[in-house]
């Protein structure tokens, strides 16, 4: 069986991957506050320009209204986690826009592609 070359992915530009945080954590009608603005911004430098990354983060700053609340998550970092861990980050990037995947089975698929291994028995209900 032959190999296959690899792709080289880059990621967004950093312009590119503050649109889509910014779409996501403002969305329509929402003002936005400077400051926010700002801390938003350096939550995006974090990104790495991983899109994922951008639309979970903004998704998640949608509903957060104080500033203490996303300085919290400015100083969370994708690049600080676990090389395994990112691993299945960017594993979810195969399934389609939009694409509903049960828990159960995406953990069964980073099992499988040796991204996590089973500790035992797992709690599906969190």
């Amino acid at each position: 069986m032959g190999t296959f070359p690899a792709y080289h992915l880059k990621g967004l530009s950093e312009e590119d991957c503050w649109a889509l945080f910014k779409q996501r954590a403002f969305g329509m009608g929402r003002e936005e506050n400077a400051n926010l603005v700002v801390i938003g911004k350096e939550i995006v430098k974090k990104c790495g320009g991983v899109p994922l990354t951008a639309k979970a983060l903004g998704n998640l700053m949608r509903f957060k209204h104080k500033e203490t609340e996303w300085l919290f998550v400015r100083e969370l970092s994708y690049n600080h986690l676990p090389s395994h861990l990112r691993q299945c980050f960017t594993y979810c990037s195969i399934f389609p826009k939009d694409y509903k995947i049960e828990k159960e089975q995406l953990v069964h698929l980073w099992m499988a592609n040796g991204f996590i291994q089973s500790k035992g028995t797992l709690n599906w209900k969190t």
